[in-house]
This record gives structure tokens, sequence and C-alpha cells, in this order.
């Protein structure tokens, strides 16, 4: 019977320095989910499209290879969702009656990876 120790991984791995650790999942262009930024409208809308239009640039740069370029694509997402978070939090008495997102940015370890950010958030 032949074992295998799962931590070795094979050397055909290892001599491909182009292969990517992980699977790559890219939204198609034309995908479209019945939702539109555009609808929300204001500022907020604004910044997620500019959000959506980064994230698209970033999936290509990974698609390419050219992971270096999106360190600033990260740091202007970064940045804009801080901006709406901090919109959000100073907005009407109806916005915040809103349950809280179920998602929160981890800004402790987005700041360890990319430069400090242009904005930063308010409780």
């Amino acid at each position: 019977e032949r074992v295998i120790d799962p931590s070795v991984k094979p050397a055909h791995f290892a001599a491909r320095s182009n292969v990517l650790p992980y699977a790559s999942t890219i939204i198609p262009p034309n995908y479209d989910d019945g939702f539109s930024l555009k609808a929300i409208g204001g500022n907020i809308g604004d910044t997620l499209e500019k959000n959506a239009r980064a994230l698209n640039q970033i999936s290509a740069n990974l698609a390419a290879f050219q992971i270096q370029d999106n360190i600033s694509l990260l740091c202007q997402t970064r940045d804009n969702i801080l901006r709406i978070l901090n919109e959000m939090n100073n907005t009407s008495a109806i916005m915040r009656q809103m349950p809280p997102l179920p998602v929160h940015l981890n800004e402790e370890l987005s700041n360890t990876i990319l430069p400090p950010p242009n904005i930063h958030r308010h409780s």
C-alpha cells in the first residue's frame, strides 16, 4: 500500500511559477444579475460603480498574472468601502434603522497588506 504525505506538493506545480495556487473564477463582463448600481444613485451608487470597475480590473489583472497592478486598485476599493460606510453612518435616521451589514471590512488585515488608507472610518 502506498501512503502519500498530503503536505508534499507535486513537483510539476512547483516548476510552474505562472500557475495560480487557487482556482480562478472570473465573472464574464456581460454578466447581469438584474441589480443596477445606477438605481442606488447618489454618492454611494457612484462609489459602488467605481468599486465594480476596480474589481473587474483586479480580476482581469489576476487572469493576466499582473498581480502587482492590483495594489493601487485594492487601496482604491478599500478607501471607497470606508467612504460608503462613513456616508451610511452619517445619513438620516431611517438609514440608521437598517440592520448592520452581515460582512465587515477587516481593516486590521487590509492595513497590514496595503498602504494606510486615505480615509478613516468614523464609527
